[in-house]
């Protein structure tokens, strides 16, 4: 039996400690306080611009999270495609980011060799999303969007299974150059993973309830393998009017940056029995979307690669497992994002892997 690895912590962290005799404010300061409240507060940013079929991205709302699926897999064999128009003018006078993506959920799993058969894992695999002006997608115009370990798993009506839940919107930033903002642009979605061929294996597309009348701007081609179409005369092959696929892109106008606060401010010991830590932190930002760990070894402390899966609200804290790890000097650290593209980072804590 292999040794399990154990985190040794080698730097100390500042944590957030009030003072046990804090001076009692006079009634002048109370008063100065009470009139602050009152004050409006500063105006808010301008929020991202989301443009998909359906007016209202919290509509998107079925196939990927519970019940009937309607075959609406990610796959190999299988591209979804949305067309988007009528860009309208930034708030703020231009654009400076642009994201693409799609809601996803019911990622697959897998028994675990040499385990017990209620033990599974996700089935590794990748979604790939394009943006171009015509329904023709070269290389130039492809993006990884997300791996199937990130997205929340089907559960299993047999057996306990961890890190199931909701569909999420995945984003995957792209050039603003690249976004035609005065005509059409068509968004693929798609999987290179070959054995994402059926719903058995792939993770599900969301889908949402689509509008009487309005014109066919989505469709699925199925006679690919692995790619995108790149002849945009056969690459639009079957409408799509019933359902609408939960394919959209975000663009966030100027004015928009913010600073997001993150800070370390404990690592304790995790479940009893696993040599895993729980790292907890604070984080201060507006519109906050997600969090994740990130490490890197001290010889490449530059270097940093995300470990475990994101966190999408309060309370910041995470599991930092060492088996996922190497044997190595590294430093961890909280990274996370708000809805504008914005990110922060903690300082990083040394942690030693033996």
């Amino acid at each position: 039996m292999k040794p399990t690895p154990i985190i040794i912590i080698l730097l100390s962290l500042f944590l957030y400690a009030g003072s046990a005799a804090e001076a009692k404010p006079s009634k002048k300061e109370a008063a100065q306080a009470e009139e602050t409240a009152l004050l409006p507060s500063r105006n808010p940013m301008a929020p991202p611009v989301y443009m998909s079929e359906l007016p209202n991205l919290n509509e998107y709302d079925i196939f990927a999270n519970s019940g009937w699926d309607g075959n609406w897999y990610l796959g190999y064999n299988v591209c979804w495609i949305e067309k988007i128009a009528d860009i309208p003018k930034s708030p703020t006078g231009s654009y400076r980011k642009a994201f693409i993506g799609a809601k996803v959920g019911r990622a697959k799993t897998r028994p675990v060799e040499g385990k017990p058969s209620w033990d599974k894992e996700p089935i590794p695999g990748s979604v790939y999303i394009g943006l171009s002006s015509t329904p023709a997608w070269k290389s130039n115009a492809r993006y990884f969007l997300v791996s199937s370990l990130d997205i929340p798993l089907e559960g299993d009506s047999m057996n306990a299974q961890e890190y199931t839940g909701e569909a999420r919107w995945f984003w995957t930033e792209v050039p603003i150059e690249q976004v035609n903002l005065e005509g059409p642009n068509f968004i693929a979605v798609w999987s290179q993973t070959d054995y994402f061929t059926s719903r058995d294996t792939a993770p599900i597309l969301c889908g949402g309830w689509g509008g009487k009348g309005a014109p066919v701007n989505t469709w699925l081609n199925n006679e690919i393998q692995g790619a995108p179409p790149i002849e945009p005369a056969d690459s639009l092959k079957t409408g799509i009017s019933v359902f609408e696929p939960a394919i959209a892109m975000k663009l966030i106008p100027e004015k928009t940056e913010q600073e997001i606060k993150v800070q370390v401010v404990e690592v304790k010991d995790g479940k009893k029995g696993t040599p895993n830590k729980t790292i907890v932190s604070s984080v201060a930002g507006d519109l906050v979307e997600r969090a994740w760990l990130e490490f890197a070894t001290v010889s490449e402390a530059g270097a940093y690669e995300k470990t475990g899966r994101y966190t999408y609200g309060p309370p910041w804290v995470f599991t930092l497992n060492p088996v996922t790890l190497p044997k190595d000097d590294i430093y961890v650290r909280v990274a996370v994002e708000d809805a504008w593209g914005n990110r922060g980072y903690s300082l990083p804590v040394e942690m030693e892997i033996e």
